[in-house]
């Protein structure tokens, strides 16, 4: 068998993560079945899709089912990975894409399929590769990020499986988001001391892989923010806040208190908040103004029980974060080329960092370093809670980023109001609760 001559030029994809590649230059790619596949592997797969892989049956030689095979893509942009960044579970830049010929296929234990083996259905399996032209190509080779409907996002995901076990060496080259995610490559090759694909290369023009902000101009930051970027991003900001407090004699409060007090008042008195003010957002989720619904999230934090118990202190310094935790979506000229209208942004509070830092150190003459970290980590991480309740991000990031149970209770405070402010069912008690004393255990472990 050989490959057609309309598609021997093309590649298939295997990507992971970056911490799996110890693992990987000791036993090669593994189907999920062989007996060597790791129990400590990083995972990004969902875990209901795995289960039907587990059990869908292969309907041509070498048989089995999907679990038996090591699975790759036909497509160089894969919507299985947009889907794990937008969990925040991984950070992009830290995948490694391997890149392998198409004469792969002219293996005798290696297959294919017209789609995604992730469905109740499943697809159809091929052994011969002059059945590639039976696949929707248009949708394989497209740059778009999103498909019209299911059946061709599904189809844009046909796989390609190779029986047990694929090993590293067969593949063409490695494609890494930087230089810095390169030289931790050739360092983890280095220790290991096996042979690597010898081309370590970066995204060409040709062919992409990454899902890419190109608001920020250089195309260079992901679409969306991992755990390890947005925890660089709040130390950063502590630090800056640090090395910078104080140093506004003149500003116009003295402290964090006047200024909520003034908020409470005027919620766009000071230069961030009033960006907002008449901010629509083109989310059909949110149906009031950015200022407009900043302003339910803090009249529905001050209702809840969890507040009320607070001490006083951490009330204010909670209801300043709820005034403040939204101003990442602005400034207004962000948005100048979309009519005004905010897009969603999952990474609006992250850019809230930089903007809190000036509000901490410019706008209030006087904070306790104490007070700044607690604060910017409630803006920062306003979201958490949320969206592991939501979403799937994984509440290992909870007990990651929290110290004690105080912040604790203050992440699922204002948690709950961002969300149930939004609606009420987004918000499931007995799931939250149950989350809670996960969490709560595993701080007093670590904390011992």
């Amino acid at each position: 068998m050989s490959i057609p001559s309309n598609h021997k030029n093309r590649y298939i994809y295997h990507f992971t993560h970056i911490d799996n590649l110890p693992g990987l230059l000791k036993t090669g790619f593994l189907a999920n079945k062989h007996p060597d596949f790791p129990g400590n592997r990083l995972s990004i797969a969902e875990p209901d899709i795995q289960n039907r892989r587990a059990n869908m049956p292969v309907s041509c030689e070498p048989g089995g089912v999907v679990h038996d095979y090591v699975p790759l893509y036909f497509g160089s942009i894969s919507p299985m990975l947009l889907g794990v960044i937008n969990k925040k579970n991984i950070d992009q830049f830290e995948m490694l894409y391997f890149e392998f010929p198409i004469s792969l296929l002219c293996r005798d234990n290696v297959i294919f399929t017209d789609a995604s083996a992730n469905t109740n259905s499943p697809p159809n399996f091929y052994s011969n590769p002059a059945d590639l032209d039976k696949l929707n190509w248009e949708e394989i080779d497209t740059r778009k990020w999103k498909s019209k409907n299911e059946t061709l996002r599904h189809q844009r995901m046909a796989e390609v499986l190779v029986h047990s076990q694929l090993s590293l060496q067969d593949a063409s080259r490695v494609v890494v988001w930087n230089d810095g995610i390169k030289q931790q490559v050739l360092q983890i090759v280095q220790d290991a001391n096996i042979s690597f694909p010898q081309k370590i290369e970066f995204e060409s023009r040709y062919r992409y892989h990454w899902f890419k902000d190109f608001a920020v101009g250089c195309g260079r930051k992901s679409v969306v923010m991992g755990p390890r970027e947005i925890q660089w991003n709040y130390q950063n900001a502590c630090e800056q806040t640090n090395d910078d407090k104080g140093q506004a004699a003149n500003a116009p409060y003295k402290t964090p208190t006047e200024l909520l007090n003034a908020l409470r008042i005027d919620f766009g008195c000071i230069s961030h908040t009033a960006e907002l003010v008449g901010l629509k957002s083109e989310n059909g989720i949110h149906k009031l103004t950015v200022d407009a619904h900043t302003i339910e999230v803090v009249n529905k934090l001050k209702t809840l029980p969890e507040f009320i118990k607070l001490l006083p202190k951490y009330q204010h310094r909670i209801e300043l974060a709820a005034y403040l935790h939204d101003i990442g979506k602005g400034p207004k000229s962000r948005w100048a080329s979309n009519n005004g209208l905010q897009k969603v942004d999952p990474n609006h509070p992250v850019h809230a960092m930089p903007m809190m830092v000036e509000i901490l150190t410019q706008d209030v003459e006087e904070i306790e370093q104490e007070d700044a970290n607690l604060i910017l980590k409630l803006v920062c991480y306003h979201d958490l809670v949320g969206e592991v309740l939501g979403k799937g991000r994984d509440e290992q990031q909870i007990i990651d980023v929290t110290t004690n149970e105080l912040e604790l209770d203050m992440l699922f405070v204002i948690g709950k109001a961002d969300a149930t402010s939004l609606c009420e069912s987004w918000w499931d008690e007995n799931k939250a609760t149950a989350l809670y004393d996960r969490c709560l255990k595993a701080i007093n472990s670590k904390q011992h």
